[in-house]
């Protein structure tokens, strides 16, 4: 576009006037006129490698936290096995550590000492293998810095030991066959929902309807949970009175009348959780007996593995009560619950306070219960303490000399069969200033098992022969 600047000039009478002169405007050059395509292509790519930087980030940062997930989850199970092997090897080498305390037991107790419950300390003992950085910070006196193979790996276990004759059985027992199984499988079953007692505290469990809309009594239940294991096809009758097991009737009823029938298994149960198939079974009486702390696999009071014989140093107050009532129904310790509120108090509190196994022999409990024995026995001991007339001793039992034959077969001091709970973590997200984890773990791998170390059980073929040192496994799960 051209434009006529303005400029003076006369006319023929001198005045001047404007005219107009011609003037080019300058275009920018061609390089100048490019800078804005320039700077928003290059702002462009920017924001497309920003966007693909930040994918490749996001993409790297899962890879790595799924890396870092799956190497804390290896460790953590390895820590687990590691943990239950410990175990297994600390419950074979029993009998040596047994032999250096014989002197020490000998000097108090005065006779050689029982099985010893290695397997409840195996958490404590196993410590320096299963969490070396808290044993170095502990005051044992013992230098693990310079020990090798103790070094801190970032994971731990922990561990939950316990014998299962130390619990009522409720399956087919290892020992017992027949009637006899039956019978004795049904007292304990019925002094452990308080059957013989006048007054007890599960009363209500059996007054209200089940899940099936039905009321299931203490003899339902009973008769369900042996149905369930029995080889034959009649229900079982249970007379708690006269103590005898008959049959009567088609077992197979009341599961044929649910809106889902099924069959009984007529098998020995191979899992506690397949007792929630038993009539009877439900949530309520599964929180009272089976699982009253879910968390806490010891306080079971019911279990499926076992020959059917108890311990007495390791079986609660609870449990002993029930498997004397099923021969005693009729001594006071059984029918009175003051008396049985006594014998759970007085031997709890004992056992707190001396952390010992105190039963030698199955004859030790059964002078305990009828309150005899010498100066160094357990209830003349308690008596020295309290006096002989406290009113919180229980009123002793009088056993007959025949049952006492078969009490002696029913009780055993030693553990065979035990439950190995193993817990493996790895990579702990957050710790406090202590150094404990409060921040959960990436990874965690939970080994439950029951393992039998019965020197006297022959594993099936393919395995026949001799028991192995480190026992066999009853039941195995990876959680």
């Amino acid at each position: 576009m051209i434009s006529l600047p303005l400029t003076a000039s006369s006319d023929s009478h001198g005045f001047r006037r404007a005219s107009r002169r011609p003037r080019v405007r300058r275009l920018a050059p061609p390089h100048e006129r490019r800078r804005g395509i320039a700077l928003i292509i290059a702002i462009t790519a920017l924001a497309i490698l920003a966007v693909l930087l930040a994918d490749l980030h996001q993409n790297t940062s899962t890879s790595f936290a799924i890396a870092a997930t799956q190497r804390d989850q290896l460790k953590a199970e390895y820590m687990a096995k590691s943990g239950l092997n410990l175990t297994r090897l600390l419950v074979a080498a029993e009998p040596q550590i047994r032999q250096v305390v014989t002197p020490y037991y000998m000097a108090l107790a005065g006779r050689p000492p029982p099985m010893l419950p290695v397997w409840r300390m195996a958490d404590s003992l196993l410590k320096p293998f299963c969490d070396p950085g808290a044993t170095r910070a502990m005051s044992t006196g013992i230098n693990f810095s310079s020990a090798q193979g103790l070094d801190d790996t970032g994971a731990t276990c922990s561990i939950i030991s316990f014998a299962e004759n130390a619990k009522i059985n409720v399956n087919a027992p290892l020992n017992f066959t027949g009637d006899r199984a039956r019978r004795s499988i049904a007292m304990q079953l019925y002094a452990m929902m308080g059957g013989y007692q006048l007054e007890s505290r599960y009363d209500p469990l059996f007054q209200q309807r089940d899940r099936d809309g039905q009321v299931t009594t203490r003899l339902d239940i009973v008769a369900a949970i042996i149905d369930w294991w029995d080889f034959d096809l009649e229900r079982t009758v249970f007379d708690p009175g006269r103590g005898q097991v008959t049959s009567s009737g088609s077992e197979d009823d009341h599961y044929q009348r649910l809106p889902d029938p099924y069959r009984i298994k007529n098998a020995p149960l191979d899992s506690l959780e397949e007792l929630r198939l038993v009539r009877g079974i439900g949530d309520d009486f599964w929180s009272t007996f089976v699982e009253p702390r879910p968390d806490d696999p010891d306080a079971r009071i019911v279990t499926i593995y076992g020959s059917g014989a108890i311990n007495p140093n390791e079986a609660p107050a609870e449990v002993l009560l029930a498997r004397l009532c099923s021969y005693l129904e009729q001594q006071p310790l059984c029918v009175d619950p003051t008396e049985a509120a006594k014998f759970v108090q007085l031997l709890t509190t004992a056992r707190s306070l001396i952390p010992l196994p105190f039963f030698s022999r199955v004859g030790d409990f059964l002078n305990f219960i009828e309150g005899r024995g010498g100066p160094r026995d357990l209830y003349p001991m308690l008596q020295g303490f309290l006096g002989a007339e406290n009113p919180l001793l229980f009123r002793p039992v009088t056993v007959p000399p025949a049952i006492r034959v078969e009490l002696e077969n029913t009780f055993v001091t030693a553990a065979r069969i035990l439950t190995i709970d193993v817990t493996g973590r790895s990579g702990c997200r957050e710790r406090d200033s202590s150094g404990e984890c409060i921040g959960g773990w990436r990874g965690e791998t939970r080994l439950k098992t029951v393992v039998n170390f019965h020197e006297r059980w022959t594993p099936p073929p393919p395995n026949a022969g001799a028991m192995p040192g480190l026992g066999v496994f009853h039941y195995y799960r990876v959680e």
